[in-house]
């Protein structure tokens, strides 16, 4: 399902309905413009036929009844005249109109006041004392030309304020949204590895609420994982001295017993007894990163505990001259990591070449470039697929040895921690077949995420 974003919602919604209100406002005001430019017009038609008739009485009795005439004054040549007029005499004959008066209007009759005929609007009145008449007809679109620019003069402030009130709707949403944001990268930063308190004070009265029942469920959850780490750093450290004990009496018996029968049956005890050992170590070592062991405030030189690892693999029986360090002239060790870390990264990376490389090949640990340590050994060529997934807890490839696929992952997991990184290779850099895991330590302490 797609996401979307409640800020631009929000802003669009805002945005389209602040417009609707515009126009809706606007279409109100066009109303009542409507109206009061209709009677401002109907008052200019009335007022012009008051003063008119008059002046048109005057005149008409100076001239002859039977003739039609223009009466001189009533119209203005070369302005634009707005309206024309109509004449009668007591008999409805037309005696008088302006120049642009439609004939065919000249035989209507009509009613004193205002009425409408093809359009036009018009006014009529009659002199009551002469019995002569008036009709003032708008002769042109002023009417509806007014009312258009009126219209346009409340749209076009429309258009073009209505982006940048989309603008400010969408700056004023995303400052209302910053605790929300705030919130959420406080709860985003939260993982296995830190579980610290959330902060629930300075939140808005919407959401601390939630903020509220984050920091319950998260205090909940610390307490239960800090439960399972305890209970399992405390299991692995407990199991380690009878299972020392049992292995120790179990290689004991093996040494009386000789070759007597059921011989067989102690190696597999003693194989069986081994695993548990390491697998008891391992675990203890994830109880330790589960407390963020790795991390450190400042930078080490980490040769000296490298070559001190080198030298106690060497020096056991099982890996023996098998296993050879080769450090480039001028690469360094120096990075922001736990010392007796880094040695179970580098100890874990020895035993699983140890475990899943032949018997007969050697192990090779190189420092050829600063903060860059990689081991490798020689092997069958490792599948991509198998290769994406070795590095997850209790994973193991296709092989028969033993192990309790956690070695990688503690690895990784050290990196994590620390800002450095973990990359696998098969075939090794450089060969046609082999494994290589090369370790990039990073020199810049990296403080809880």
């Amino acid at each position: 399902m797609a996401s979307f974003s409640i800020a631009l919602r929000l802003s669009l919604g805002l945005a389209v309905g602040t417009g609707l209100l515009w126009i809706g406002a606007a279409s109100i005001s066009a109303t009542v413009m409507r109206h009061e430019l209709n009677e401002a017009f109907d008052e200019t038609l009335q007022q012009s036929a008051y003063r008119l008739l008059p002046l048109a009485i005057r005149d008409v009795r100076e001239l002859e009844r039977d003739e039609t005439h223009q009466v001189p004054g009533l119209d203005q040549p070369g302005d634009e005249n707005y309206f024309t007029y109509f004449v009668r005499d007591r008999d409805g004959h037309v005696i008088v109109r302006g120049d642009n008066a439609p004939p065919e209007l000249a035989t209507v009759t009509l009613q004193n006041g205002f009425s409408e005929i093809d359009g036009k609007r018009l006014f009529a009145a009659t002199d009551e004392r002469s019995g002569y008449g008036i009709v003032i007809l708008e002769s042109s679109d002023h009417r509806d030309k007014a009312l258009m620019e009126s219209i346009a003069a409340l749209a076009w402030p429309l258009l073009g304020l209505l982006p940048l009130i989309a603008l400010g709707i969408w700056v004023a949403i995303r400052l209302a949204m910053r605790p929300v944001e705030r919130l959420r990268r406080d709860i985003e930063s939260r993982d296995g590895r830190n579980l610290a308190p959330l902060a629930i004070e300075g939140h808005p009265v919407e959401l601390a609420p939630i903020a509220q029942a984050v920091a319950s469920l998260i205090d909940r959850l610390k307490t239960a994982m800090d439960a399972e780490r305890s209970f399992a750093a405390s299991s692995a450290h407990e199991l380690r001295t009878p299972i020392a004990g049992a292995l120790a009496q179990t290689q004991q018996l093996a040494i009386e017993l000789g070759q007597a029968p059921g011989h067989e049956r102690l190696r597999d005890i003693e194989l069986a007894l081994k695993s548990l050992g390491q697998l008891a170590e391992k675990l203890l070592q994830l109880s330790r990163l589960e407390a963020g062991f790795a991390r450190a405030d400042q930078i080490t030189d980490l040769m000296p505990a490298l070559r001190l690892v080198v030298r106690d693999f060497q020096a056991s029986s099982a890996i023996g001259e098998r296993l050879h360090l080769v450090v480039s002239e001028g690469a360094t060790l120096q990075a922001s990591i736990n010392v007796d870390a880094f040695a179970i990264a580098v100890s874990n990376l020895v035993q699983n070449a140890f475990l899943h490389g032949p018997d007969d090949q050697p192990i090779f640990i190189a420092v050829e470039k600063p903060n860059v340590l990689r081991v490798t050994n020689a092997g069958p060529v490792v599948p991509p697929e198998v290769l994406l997934k070795i590095g997850q807890p209790f994973h193991r490839g296709p092989t028969s040895s033993t192990g309790s696929g956690l070695g990688l992952s503690i690895v990784r997991s050290i990196m994590e921690q620390t800002g450095g990184t973990l990359v696998l290779r098969s075939p090794a850099t450089g060969q046609t077949n082999g494994f290589e895991a090369v370790l990039t330590l990073s020199p810049t302490p990296r403080s809880p995420a």
